[in-house]
């Protein structure tokens, strides 16, 4: 008796990923056959489910129990068996074979039955493989045989796998067209080497009595692309794409592969692109690298993102960057509308996040019509805040460089651009909850300042005061909730009664500068009034206004204010205008239905009242401004210029 010398059970458990499935069944097997030199592979695929039809169409999908793999290779010969019973074996490494890929069987199903018939030796062989395989337990017996055939049946699925009373149900749908689609994608590398060598191999799936096939027909006819990358030591190491563009209406796929075999998408590695409407292409990256860091179900990579160490000496954003490179090449040669695509993704994201336009890669212009919006996006956002600890790490130095101080202008100016695109995305907020409706009031509050604060003044850093006003941006200090409260109550104003909840005042006081220094000190304050209250009368609306009054001199006076302006946010109809221009406030000019102001010569204090529409359209006219000015010199034009001349050329 002579056993496997290695544990068979401990490979399959601890070696073996639990993620395989049956296709990776199909895989191996079928790959076995192949590196067995077959060219007609028959897989036949059985199960145990009752079809439930209705109308003569399936309703209730049949899953896969049992594989049967018959092929005309070489068989299971004496240098072949003695190859499948060591573990690891060095035996045809050359064609990417690792040693392991039938302990992959074990993993699904229990039961696994060779019959290899040899016509050299008119013998037939039939052994079973499981975790007790006993390497002289092989039967042979002497036949006619007329031409070689191998064949592997697969049966009873491990529980963790199929299990009926767990209620465990891992079993693949038995689509045949499915199936040969996910064969073939995988293969599709293997298959086109063995065809380059004048191989060709048909590949058969049958279930019952229905069939298909891959045949020579359906491997595409790659073109060669050879590059190198260098790795952190310098060494270099030769990649190979094997690609098709095609102006014809179909599906892209990029896959890297190890061992003729594809392994994982080029998305699954955040390399995420696409070709345009009307092309089709495919793109099969290999390398001996990957062959040597592919694991042992060849359904991933030994290779770290962004890091290297001393066995993985390049890194995912190392062969990326490379292939970017190569395959912006090809999209240009092969799609005559590159520029044009790669201008209108730039002009996306420049709507989007023009502050990071200056920021692209190079190498993602030339290719932006065809990668991933947000890989763009997110490269460029690492190279802005890169930017950003550059700038603060040489601050306070005595000299600057050109280039240092080159980029601390670029900086600061793609800052201002974000704080302006930050005005965009409240300005559209606010336009759309006024469109739909929606109780405005608290939000627009919260905008100048947060509710429920308890200390006596705060700093808030940034504010929205620029909605009003952009001379009140640097206004970065404010009284707390409790602060006005407190005032409030205080004044004992007669007149004050609060007939609903919606008549107490919510106000936001601002300062120009930390309130304990009170000399020269600059105000604003915001009233929020409920808008289109339609039960409330101009009168009562009026008398609020009257209130406010009484509110800014009160503050004034306590909080020793120099210069104030006050702000009423309301919804002015045409009766309350009539009362605003009768008591001297005066219309100014704005977008949308005017502003009313009145300046308070014995206060010292301005006041204006003015509609949420008003307050949001002033603001994005104003913000319009800014807006066509980096638009006009931003990074976006000069691409945009440059196509431009690209297109006028080639004419």
């Amino acid at each position: 008796m002579s056993q496997m010398l290695t544990d068979i059970s401990r490979i399959v458990n601890e070696d073996i990923s639990n993620r395989i499935n049956q296709y990776d069944v199909l895989y191996e097997a079928i790959i076995n056959s192949i590196h067995a030199n077959a060219t007609e592979i028959v897989c036949e695929l059985g199960s145990f489910d009752n079809p439930q039809k209705e109308e003569g169409k399936e309703v209730l999908p049949r899953k896969l129990d049992t594989i049967k793999i018959t092929d005309n290779g070489d068989g299971l010969d004496e240098l072949n068996y003695k190859s499948f019973c060591e573990y690891r074996t060095g035996f045809k490494k050359e064609l990417g074979c690792k040693g392991v890929g039938r302990f992959v069987f074990l993993k699904v199903y229990k039961n696994v039955k060779y019959h290899s018939f040899l016509s050299a030796k008119n013998e037939k062989r039939t052994f079973a493989f499981n975790f007790d395989f006993d390497t002289d337990n092989i039967k042979i017996d002497n036949e006619e045989v007329p031409s070689n055939q191998t064949t592997i049946e697969l049966s009873v699925l491990n529980s963790s796998y199929f299990n009926s009373e767990r209620h465990i149900d891992r079993r693949i749908l038995l689509r045949l067209e499915k199936i040969k689609n996910k064969v073939l994608l995988n293969l599709i590398p293997t298959l086109f080497f063995y065809r380059k060598k004048g191989v060709d191999i048909d590949i058969i799936f049958k279930d019952g009595e229905s069939e298909v096939s891959i045949t020579k027909n359906d491997i595409p006819g790659f073109l060669e692309k050879p590059f190198e990358i260098k790795d952190r030591d310098g060494k270099k190491f030769k990649f190979f794409l094997h690609y098709q563009i095609e102006k014809e209406k179909g599906q892209f796929k990029a896959y890297y592969c190890a061992a003729n075999r594809t392994v994982c998408e080029f998305s699954d590695k955040d390399f995420k692109m696409s070709l345009p409407y009307g092309y089709s292409g495919f793109f099969l990256l290999e390398s001996k690298y990957l062959d040597t860091h592919v694991n042992n179900e060849r359904n991933d990579f030994d290779i770290f993102p962004i890091k290297t160490d001393l066995f993985s000496t390049i890194s995912w954003e190392m062969i990326n960057s490379k292939l970017q490179e190569e395959i912006t090449g090809l999209v240009k040669e092969g799609i005559p509308e590159t520029q044009k695509l790669n201008s209108a993704k730039i002009q996306e994201i420049q709507e989007e996040r023009p502050y990071l336009v200056g920021y692209i890669n190079e190498t993602d212009i030339e290719m932006a019509g065809f990668i991933d919006k947000k890989q763009i996006i997110d490269k460029a956002k690492k190279r802005f805040d890169s930017a950003k600890e550059n700038v603060l790490s040489n601050s306070g130095k005595d000299v600057y460089s050109d280039y240092e101080l080159q980029e601390a202008i670029q900086l600061t100016q793609n800052e201002l651009v974000s704080y302006i695109y930050d005005r965009v995305q409240v300005i559209e907020r606010l336009k759309t909850m006024l469109k739909n409706k929606e109780q405005v009031e608290s939000v627009i509050h919260n905008l100048f300042m947060q509710q429920h604060t308890d200390d006596d003044y705060f700093c808030i850093g940034k504010n929205n005061l620029w909605l009003l006003d952009d001379r009140f941006t640097s206004y970065s200090y404010a009284a707390s909730d409790k602060r006005i409260k407190d005032i409030i109550s205080s004044l004992q104003l007669e007149g004050d009664e609060i007939d609903n909840e919606g008549d107490k005042p919510d106000l936001a006081l601002f300062f120009s500068q930390n309130p304990d220094n009170s000399e020269s000190l600059k105000s604003v304050l915001v009233e929020i009034k409920p808008f289109s209250d339609k039960s409330k009368s101009d009168r009562k609306k009026f008398q609020g206004i009257q209130q406010l009054v009484d509110y800014v001199e009160a503050f004034k006076v306590k909080e020793k204010i120099d210069e104030i302006w006050a702000f009423l946010i309301t919804d002015v109809d045409e009766k309350l205008a009539s009362r605003l221009r009768k008591d001297d406030y005066t219309p100014l000019f704005s977008t949308k239905a005017p502003i009313y102001h009145r300046f308070f010569k014995e206060l010292g204090m301005s006041i204006y009242v003015i509609g949420a529409e008003t307050l949001i359209s002033d603001a994005e006219s104003k913000n319009k401004v800014f807006l066509d000015i980096i638009r006009k010199q931003s990074r976006l034009a000069q691409i945009i210029e440059d196509v431009s001349v690209e297109l006028n050329a080639s004419k």
